[in-house]
């Protein structure tokens, strides 16, 4: 009887390294994890975000141990790794580190950034790779000398267990300027910002094969043999492959601290207003997406921790009619620029119960305000929202979307990052292509239909909100 295939997915985080393994109908058969906060480097500048790799090394390889031990009859078929976007490494000519990891969240380009902005096409932010590449370049020349190559956070332990250093993917490879259009590194980073070419990964597209486990970690682990590693992505674009997205016009809204939208489109349509950035799928298609600064954040700082409780308590209640743009800090990006921009509340009745379910309420009005901007700019957008994110434990939250959106609304089994890589995984090596994997892979655990009267309550709430909205000058 032949043996049962299984894929393993690793999202190195910025505190820990987590891996999954599961087979190719997506039952997860094992998972294991462990922290790195031993990994970050204490600096003075607040603007600073360090970690040391070499520390990563050790952990990723017991996590490994424990998460390779799936029933008997099962084989690890192939293997993919993710990790966070904009983490840069400069490796020496034998890939050891010359520095530490420059992080996501490392913000000491910011002049860096404004001379790229200023001086080619590209448009990058301080905490991008290709700003933190010129930081180096201008601060550290020491480093600078020593580099041969830099690479992203997920190719370094990718190529701990493959020894393979050269390659990136082309989702990882966008903040660090890779021109998606044309997949390739631009000229303008070698002739104007004096970066050679030669010291940036090779592209390939995700689900690509990217190289092998090496013997030495295969007999560490006890596998016998051959394991390809497939190319990955970044940790959201990564999820977002979890969330049971899979063909054009499928988009998926990550209800966390913000609001964060992705979809699968068959062009790249340029927003005028610059509020879309996009990544690539491996099978052509383009990925926009971009994020709101109001999300769970506001039912955090009201509720705390009791949102569940209150979650239970609005269950059955009719629509509030209040009008409340929930943003808990200055500034919204999506589904309109405005730095300037504060929440505001208009309520009939004010009790907790009224402002939670208000808060609900508001931060579906603005979903429903990013997909009709999007739809507005030319992306097909269906009839169904994936969902990921705390948020859709809330089944109220759920409800109101699906009756204000009037879409309805899913959320998937499992939508961890490291079950994301799983399905890359089997998209790379088992199945014809991701989209394939997708569709085998991820199984929805709750759908929520709209509600036929309650829309067309919400419907008449929504435009008075966007009116409000307008009326104060937000857009």
């Amino acid at each position: 009887m032949s043996k049962k295939p299984y894929f393993l997915g690793i999202d190195l985080g910025t505190t820990g390294i987590r891996a999954i393994l599961c087979d190719e109908k997506g039952t997860v058969a094992g998972s294991s994890s462990g922290g790195i906060e031993k990994s970050f480097v204490e600096t003075s500048d607040p603007r600073a975000s360090e970690q040391d790799p070499k520390e990563w090394g050790p952990v990723l390889l017991n996590v490994l141990k424990k998460v390779c031990t799936a029933p008997g009859g099962h084989e690890l078929t192939a293997a993919c790794f993710d990790s966070t976007s904009g983490t840069i490494i400069p490796l020496d000519k034998d890939n050891r580190p010359v520095y530490h990891a420059l992080l996501h969240n490392d913000t000491r380009a910011g002049r860096e950034a404004a001379f790229i902005n200023e001086r080619t096409s590209l448009a990058v932010k301080p905490s991008f790779a290709l700003s933190k590449i010129l930081w180096l370049k201008n601060s550290m020349p020491d480093v600078w000398d020593k580099t041969h190559r830099f690479i992203h956070a997920a190719d370094y332990v990718k190529g701990i267990i493959t020894g393979n250093f050269e390659t990136t993917d082309f989702s990882n490879a966008v903040k660090t300027g890779y021109d998606l259009d044309q997949e390739r590194w631009p000229e303008e980073i070698e002739t104007t910002l004096g970066i050679p070419l030669r010291l940036l990964p090779a592209v390939v597209r995700t689900t690509a094969v990217a190289g092998e486990i090496s013997r030495p970690v295969r007999e560490e682990l006890g596998i016998g043999h051959a394991v390809p590693v497939v190319a990955g992505a970044t940790d959201s674009t990564t999820g977002f492959y979890s969330s049971g997205a899979c063909a054009p016009g499928d988009w998926n809204t990550t209800l966390g601290t913000v609001l964060g939208i992705k979809g699968i489109a068959p062009e790249y349509i340029r927003d005028p207003e610059g509020l879309l950035y996009a990544h690539r799928h491996p099978e052509g298609y383009w990925l926009p997406g971009a994020a709101s600064a109001c999300g769970g954040e506001a039912l955090r700082a009201f509720f705390g921790d009791a949102l569940p409780r209150f979650d239970g308590r609005i269950a059955g209640m009719s629509p509030t009619g209040a009008l409340i743009y929930p943003l808990v800090r200055k500034g919204e990006k999506l589904p309109f620029f405005n730095n300037d921009a504060t929440g505001f509340a208009q309520m009939r009745r004010f009790d907790p119960d009224s402002l939670f379910k208000g808060i609900l309420e508001g931060l579906s009005y603005v979903e429903r305000m990013i997909y009709e901007k999007i739809e507005r700019l030319g992306y097909p957008v269906s009839d169904t929202v994936f969902s990921m994110g705390g948020g859709t434990n809330s089944g109220e939250w759920m409800r109101i979307r699906a009756s204000v959106m009037k879409k309805t609304v899913k959320s998937a089994a499992v939508t961890e990052t490291a079950f994301g890589s799983c399905v890359i995984a089997a998209g790379g090596s088992f199945y014809n292509s991701l989209g394939e994997a997708v569709r085998h892979m991820v199984r929805i655990a709750r759908e929520f239909e709209p509600g036929a009267d309650e829309s067309a309550v919400y419907d008449e709430i929504y435009h008075r909100f966007v009116d409000l909205c307008r009326s104060y000058g937000l857009f």
